[in-house]
């Protein structure tokens, strides 16, 4: 067996072309496909933890227990499987071993009370992976600009009908490019993770920092994917100028802003910003083989992924709670929250983009996967439930976020009356 986070060459692989999607279409994932993660594929043990009455809502009172049919339990008002615990302990080993992964792990939560955690697999050889460690969780902080973008609004200080020109009269059609458009991947900017200098210089040094001011060159230098507000197109330049757009109303940075009116509100204690490398310990590890070796990715620079201010690592349970948050609209006037959560474009299938996140079937929902690591989180605001899981790739892995995979099978046999299909 190879050891974790040992360099392994990888002849006769090419580096592989990049393309940003989130699970269900090709240019939904947060980052480039370059940054798969490719891990050894050791099993280690697996870590179950359920707390029944404990989580994010300790100290307030308890949700009504709901009266349920024989076979289901009552947890945070909602009825439940009563081997919830055992089947999402069951989903993570069984997805260490079918997609050989490095590390898998899952979590469940009902109205803040947590129903079960379980972590499967290693973050180096020898240190076992524990729900308790922190990882990149890129796109899941999307849905933080845009929550800030509808403080905004409710304060008067913005309209979603503003236009781009109004901060940024330098960019290509910013007279016809609003701030929904921005905010629902819907402005028609090229995407610069797929132009190839920028590829090939990512390859050439990932510890390389980016400003968000290069990253907006690169994108206004290509052709536009589509006019403005006519359909669906993913950029990475929406959520870089959407994040200038608040840190210029704010006249303040980004990273200041996010802490104080949205991480902290929310509660998110084990959630840090920071465009460089670091990670606060304890540290889940990511692997890629994207360069043509198998090598430690977790330190590479993320500051291409989003705008300075809204790059994050964080735990399982934060970003749980972040969505619970965001699916409860708990920082926004009534109205705000309908507009954040309501479709604005379609994707294929059920599947639309609203206001900074994927709806698919009235589940909320972001699913990264760059430099080592795939996540994915999902909320359904009529249950009240929860679910965020974390996959690290091994180096025979079979798919590129089997963390998604994982997800599904928990929401289908917690929600069967609302499948969640990212496929």
């Amino acid at each position: 067996m190879h050891r974790v986070g040992a360099p392994v060459s990888l002849p006769g692989r090419g580096l592989r072309s990049l393309g940003g999607t989130i699970g269900f279409d090709p240019q939904w994932r947060h980052a480039v496909r370059r940054y798969r993660t490719f891990t050894a594929a050791c099993l280690g043990s697996l870590l179950l933890g359920a707390s029944l009455a404990g989580g994010w809502t300790a100290g307030r009172a308890e949700s009504a227990a709901a009266q349920c049919p024989a076979g289901l339990i009552s947890r945070g008002g909602t009825c439940l499987p009563g081997d919830t615990e055992e089947f999402t302990a069951r989903q993570v080993a069984d997805a260490l071993k079918k997609y050989k992964l490095t590390a898998a792990m899952a979590g469940v939560w009902v109205d803040g009370q947590r129903v079960s955690t379980a972590a499967a697999g290693e973050t180096t050889t020898g240190f076992p992976a524990t729900t308790e460690m922190r990882f990149r969780i890129g796109s899941v902080a999307i849905p933080y600009m845009t929550t800030e973008l509808l403080r905004l609004v409710d304060e008067g200080r913005v309209s979603l009908d503003d236009k781009l020109s109004r901060w940024r009269p330098d960019l290509p059609h910013a007279d016809g490019i609003t701030l929904k458009m921005l905010a629902s991947a819907s402005s028609g900017y090229a995407d610069y993770v797929t132009d190839k200098a920028f590829i090939a210089e990512l390859y050439e040094n990932p510890f390389r920092h980016w400003t968000g001011e290069e990253l907006v060159r690169i994108a206004m230098s290509r052709p536009m994917a589509r006019p403005p507000g006519t359909g669906f197109a993913y950029s990475h330049a929406n959520w870089v100028l959407l994040g200038d757009i608040i840190s210029r109303v704010e006249q303040r940075p980004l990273g200041e802003v996010l802490r104080e009116n949205v991480l902290e509100p929310m509660g998110l204690e084990q959630t840090a910003i920071s465009s460089r490398a670091e990670i606060p310990a304890p540290v889940l590890h990511g692997f890629d083989n994207e360069r043509g070796v198998f090598e430690d990715s977790t330190y590479w620079d993320p500051s291409w992924t989003l705008a300075e201010g809204a790059v994050m690592t964080g735990t399982l349970e934060d970003m749980a709670k972040s969505f619970a948050a965001i699916g409860e609209g708990r920082l926004l006037t009534p109205a705000s929250h309908e507009l954040q959560l309501t479709p604005v474009v379609k994707v294929k299938g059920d599947a639309s983009f609203a206001l900074g996140l994927p709806v698919v079937n009235t589940w909320i929902l972001q699913n990264p996967s760059f430099a080592g690591y795939a996540g994915t989180v999902a909320y359904l605001p009529s249950r009240k439930l929860a679910i965020a899981t974390v996959a690290t790739q091994g180096l025979g892995s079979t798919v590129q976020n089997a963390s998604t995979n994982v997800l599904q099978e928990i929401a289908a046999h917690l929600a069967p009356e609302r499948p969640l299909s990212l496929g």
